[in-house]
Formats: structure tokens, C-alpha cells, sequence
């Protein structure tokens, strides 16, 4: 009887000391809020956190709410990847195309040109012509031009271009930057978010110390929106002009050239008619060559044919010297040698 009133009593006081634990760590779960709100959870994000200096029974009614950080859903992308968004109709494209041109009347040409682009609502991003060659004002002329044209005139452009002139080349390219666009729209978002909520913040601000950490979050929040508007503003102006390059070449006379499916004698007379067409033209620069230098040329000619008068006189001079006749002999008769016997 003494041994179970023991262990009875043992029970007991096992039973007690586990419901006073527990009253213990209930007392103090309630006791992490006493403080009226002013101090956070510990199992809380540290990202929540208020900034250091601003004052936390004011800040943590917002920054107990959410990170400012965070990143934000754009409308409708809920369920969508970003590889997902601006594909098909919405899709965010950038075209870019070359196209290399030749003409026999490169003033019309040119004029064509800019009547053409201004058709279509484009306009010149930058033009460059070299006019004329460096011996001659009336030589050949070269010109670049990049023109930005509505994307949605952007066929309809190239196909009129290319009824201007002969076209040599036309390449053409593209690149969906959708990904990047929508990256971009959702930081921007998200910093317009943070900087709404550290301007209402300023308002309630008490102390110099908030004031200043806020007014610099919210100088890098504009900081951050100027950034990504400017990325939106540039994709939004690659994306609605295409871009076309043009390269228009002045020539005698258009190429001809006739690809391998042509049969042989299509493509011999082809290959000589082009040969003679270049003899020719080679022929001419080198007379247009000597004309433009021909005051150069006759003094050189004239240096050349003194230099070669004094060397023919000093080699002849040079030859006299080593070709000179011994002098005779002056020895006295009777004086000379006998043979002996």
C-alpha cells in the first residue's frame, strides 16, 4: 500500500509540474505582443523588417504587410510563364532589314526614295552619301541610309523599295524581346507600388531620423522607375519601328549575272559582256588618273630625263678615264740591254 501510495503520488507530481510547463509557455506567447504592437513575431521575415532609424510603431503596420521588393503579378499573368507572355498577336518584335540597292540615276533614285518613306509614315534615323569620287566630281556615288518605318507598313515598305532600283541583296531579321519587356513592366510596377507607400509613410513621419531613411528609399524607388520607363520607352519605339538599312550603289550599269541554272553560252556571254564592261570602265579611270595628274606627272618625267643625261655623261667620263693610251717609251737609243753571251 505504501508503494502505490507513492507511485500515486509521484504521478501527480509529474501531472503538475507538465500543466505548469505548459500554462508557462502559453503566458509567454502571449507575452511577444505586450508591448502594443512595437515589436515583431520571431518567427517573422526578416525582409518585413522596418529600416534601421524609422520608427517601428508607425512602420510596422506597412512593413509587416508585405516586402516592398516583392515581385508583382502582371494583370492576366497569373497562370502564364514569362516565356509565355507577348507571344502570337501580342508578340514583342523587333525587325531589322538590309536591303543593297543599284542604279544608273542615283539623284532620282534618292529622290524616290525619301517620296517613298515619307508614303509610309517613316522617317530618316541617319543618311550618309559620299558624292563623287576623289578624281573625278562625276564618279560613281555611294549612300546609306537607315530608315524607321510603322511595323505595320514594315512588308509593304520593303516590297515598294525594292521596285525602285535593281536589288542586289535583302536580308532581313527579327527578335522577340517579350520576355524583357515584361520583366521590365514588372519592376516598374513594383517599384511604383513601393514608392506610393514610403510617400505615405513621409506624411506620418515624426522624426528626422524616419525622414531621412525614407526620402532615400524613395529616392532609389524614382531611381529605379526612371530606369525601367526608359527601357519600356526604347523597346517601345524598336517595337513599333521597324528598322531598314539601305545601301544604294551608283553604277554604269546594273549586274547581270546570270546563276548556274542559265544554260553555258547564256552565262559565256553574260561573263563577257560584264569583262568588257570592265576593261572599259578600268580603262577610263586610268586616263581620268593621268589627266588629273598630269602637271605631276610631266615633272616627274622631266626629273627623270635630267637624271638620266647626267648619268649617261658620267659613265661616258668614267670610260675615258680607264680606256686612256699607255705614253711612249722614252728610253735613249744605245742604252739599252744586250744579251748577254
Amino acid at each position: 500500500m505504501k508503494k502505490r501510495g507513492l507511485l500515486l503520488a509521484a504521478l501527480l507530481l509529474l501531472l503538475t509540474l507538465l500543466s505548469a510547463c505548459a500554462a508557462g509557455s502559453s503566458a509567454g506567447g502571449d507575452s511577444i505582443f505586450s508591448g502594443g504592437g512595437s515589436a515583431s513575431s520571431p518567427g517573422a521575415d526578416a525582409g518585413t523588417m522596418p529600416p534601421d532609424g524609422m520608427n517601428s510603431s508607425m512602420d510596422f503596420e506597412y512593413w509587416g504587410e508585405a516586402e516592398p521588393d516583392a515581385p508583382m503579378e502582371a494583370p492576366g499573368s497569373a497562370e502564364s510563364s514569362p516565356g509565355q507572355v507577348y507571344t502570337g498577336e501580342n508578340a514583342k518584335l523587333i525587325q531589322r532589314a538590309e536591303l543593297q540597292l543599284q542604279t544608273t540615276d542615283f539623284p532620282a533614285a534618292e529622290g524616290a526614295l525619301s517620296t517613298l518613306v515619307s508614303a509610309h509614315g517613316g522617317y530618316f534615323e541617319s543618311s550618309s552619301v559620299q558624292g563623287g569620287g576623289y578624281y573625278d566630281e562625276q564618279a560613281a556615288r555611294y549612300g546609306v541610309y537607315v530608315i524607321r518605318v510603322p511595323k505595320d507598313r514594315y512588308e509593304v515598305f520593303l516590297n515598294a523599295a525594292g521596285g525602285l532600283c535593281h536589288v542586289v541583296s535583302l536580308n532581313r531579321s527579327s527578335e522577340n524581346v517579350g520576355e524583357a519587356y515584361f520583366d521590365a513592366e514588372t519592376h516598374l510596377r513594383t517599384q511604383e507600388t513601393k514608392r506610393d507607400r514610403l510617400l505615405a509613410l513621409l506624411e506620418r513621419a515624426d522624426t528626422m531620423e524616419s525622414i531621412v531613411s525614407l526620402e532615400n528609399a524613395l529616392s532609389e524607388a524614382e531611381y529605379q522607375i526612371a530606369m525601367y520607363s526608359t527601357d519600356l520607352r526604347r523597346y517601345d519605339s524598336l517595337v513599333d519601328f521597324a528598322t531598314v538599312t539601305v545601301y544604294l550603289d551608283e553604277v554604269l550599269q546594273v549586274d547581270t549575272y546570270t546563276g548556274p541554272a542559265d544554260s553555258l553560252g547564256v552565262r559565256m556571254s553574260s561573263a563577257l559582256s560584264e569583262g568588257l564592261d570592265g576593261t572599259r570602265e578600268a580603262w577610263s579611270n586610268f586616263l581620268v588618273w593621268c589627266a588629273y595628274h598630269l602637271v605631276g606627272l610631266l615633272v616627274t618625267a622631266g626629273i627623270l630625263a635630267v637624271a638620266a643625261v647626267l648619268l649617261l655623261r658620267y659613265r661616258r667620263r668614267r670610260r675615258k678615264l680607264f680606256t686612256r693610251p699607255a705614253p711612249p717609251d722614252q728610253t735613249p737609243p744605245g742604252t739599252g740591254s744586250f744579251p748577254q753571251k
